[in-house]
Order: C-alpha cells, then sequence, then structure tokens
C-alpha cells in the first residue's frame, strides 16, 4: 500500500486528502482517502467519470468530520484493467476489500453515482449490517421495475450501443476526450460544471490502455446483475436509503424505483442538474448528504 499528499489537487488545501493504491485479490486499487472521525463515508463514481468526480463533495464531507473514502472502480481511472470481474456484486467485494485493506470497516456508510451506484446496492444487498446509510445517485438498479421499460427507452441508447462487443472501442477510440465532452453535455443540465481540466483529466483516464474496453464490460455486465439484483430484492435493505436524482436525470419517480429495494427510502431531487449531480450541483449533494449521514464522531 502507498499513499501520497496530492499536492497540485484542490483537495490538498484540506491537508488530509492523500492518493494511494493498495492491492485487492491482485488488482491494484487506486483511491483517495482522508482519514477523520470514526463514520467512514465512501464515494463511488460511475462511467464516464473517476474518483475526480467527488472533487467539490470529498472536501466539504472531511470538513465536517468524516472520514471519506474515494477509489477508482475496477478499470477506471488509475485502478487496474484486468480482462474480466465487472458483475457489480463482485465490484462491490473488491471495495469491501479495499475497505478491509485500509482498516476503516467493518461498518461504513456508502455513496454511488451511476455504476458506482450499483456497485453501492450490491454492497449493501450482499453485507447489510456492515452498511449504516446507503445513497444511489441517479442509476436504475439492473433487473428492478420499471428497469425493462427504461432500458429499451431513448435515454438509455448507450447502455445498448456500450454493450456491444467490440463496436464502440473501435468507433470511440483515438476520440475519448470528444466523446466524453459530448456525453457530458448531453447528460448534464448545468454544462458548465464540466470545465477544461476536468475534461483532460476524463480524456486521459479514459484513454489509457484497456480503459475502453473495461468501462464497456460494466455495461456487459448487465445480464448477471439482474440476475443477482432480484435475488436481493427479495429481501429489502433495511437501513436509512437516500435516492438522490437530478430534475434532468431520473427525477421524482426515482424514489419509487428505490422503493422496490428498500424500506426506509429518503427521495431528494436536485434542481439544475441531470445526470452528473455530484459536478453540477456539489453543494446540494453535500447539504442532502450531511442531512442523512449519521453525525460524525
Amino acid at each position: 500500500m502507498a499513499e501520497a499528499v496530492l499536492a497540485d489537487s484542490p483537495s490538498a488545501r484540506t491537508n488530509s486528502i492523500v492518493d494511494g493504491k493498495s492491492s485487492v485479490d491482485g488488482v491494484s486499487y487506486h483511491y483517495l482517502l482522508a482519514r477523520g472521525g470514526s463514520k467512514t463515508v465512501v464515494l463511488l463514481h460511475g462511467w464516464g467519470t473517476t474518483s475526480y468526480m467527488w472533487r467539490y463533495v470529498m472536501p466539504d464531507l472531511v470538513a465536517r468530520g468524516y472520514t471519506v473514502l474515494a477509489p477508482d472502480l475496477r478499470g477506471l481511472g488509475d485502478t487496474a484493467k484486468p480482462a474480466a470481474g465487472y458483475e457489480k456484486a463482485a465490484i462491490a467485494q473488491d471495495i469491501r476489500k479495499l475497505v478491509d485493506n485500509l482498516g476503516l470497516g467493518p461498518t461504513i456508510n456508502l455513496a454511488g453515482h451511476d455504476m458506482g451506484g450499483m456497485v453501492a446496492y450490491a454492497y449493501a444487498a450482499q453485507h447489510p449490517a456492515e452498511v449504516e446509510t446507503l445513497a444511489i445517485l441517479d442509476v436504475p438498479l439492473p433487473g428492478i421495475e420499471p428497469w425493462d421499460e427504461w432500458v429499451q427507452g431513448p435515454r438509455t441508447w448507450h447502455f445498448r450501443f456500450h454493450a456491444l462487443r467490440d463496436v464502440p472501442e473501435m468507433l470511440i477510440a483515438g476520440r475519448e476526450l470528444e466523446y466524453l465532452k459530448w456525453f457530458h453535455n448531453v447528460e448534464g443540465v448545468n454544462s458548465r460544471a464540466f470545465d477544461n481540466e476536468a475534461d483532460e483529466i476524463y480524456g486521459r483516464s479514459y484513454s489509457q490502455p484497456g480503459a475502453l474496453r473495461a468501462g464497456f464490460e460494466y455495461y456487459r455486465a448487465f445480464p448477471e446483475d439482474v440476475v443477482a439484483n432480484r435475488t436481493f430484492a427479495q429481501r429489502k435493505l433495511k437501513m436509512p436509503v437516500l435516492a438522490m436524482s437530478g430534475v434532468g436525470g431520473l427525477g421524482a419517480v426515482y424514489g419509487d424505483h428505490i422503493g422496490h429495494v428498500a424500506r426506509n427510502v429518503r427521495s431528494v431531487v436536485v434542481e439544475g442538474a441531470g445526470h452528473w449531480i455530484p459536478e453540477e450541483q456539489p453543494a446540494a449533494v453535500t447539504t442532502a448528504l450531511t442531512a442523512f449521514l449519521p453525525p460524525p464522531k
């Protein structure tokens, strides 16, 4: 395990966020970590971003006294890019082992956006006694009503495109920056959230060898995720769950969707945001999370 202070990051101004790597079953996981109070919050990003997406939310949570971990998910960012293992239940086990490696468990608070939200749900469903609270941000859960309807709609065209074998890699390779800039804009409401620095960081991340393939494997694993989630959903989650959506994302229907898998759901719809809520409206995300999370100690 190696850790270093992020001297050139805005987050470094908190004097507590470090940049490290840790091996999880032979896969090198990159992470950002700030050790603070006894309550740990784990922030999981999704496709099209990396742990960098939490650059505004993470320092605010740290300043409020939480220990905060934000890893790059398997295959994404500066985490290694193995050929397999992109089922969300499997990645959830990775994150659990990372939490253990860093001495942060066993009980944590989870928040996940997009693919990270799918992973966060799989984590909570498999280890409910270890998740104090769960927040899922603007992502449909595979196999959970109305998944079948949503995945046939125009908003999820990329689910079908990205799941094709080899074709998206062939068309996007060498144009990662252009594709991501367009994708971030079309899925967002506050397009100013993605400045040149963010675009360059994400473009570099997804231009790395194997990064496109690894990212699209998240979509190719949906059939396995559907089977797993339908089994998980037979026992609804009992911990408090925050369902957060953007008004230009999944919107007001999102709380009902998450209600199919959890008993105690609080719904928040963020104005001025589409899909990329932590980047489009980070203050609103921080406010919602701090009102929802247990007080730091």
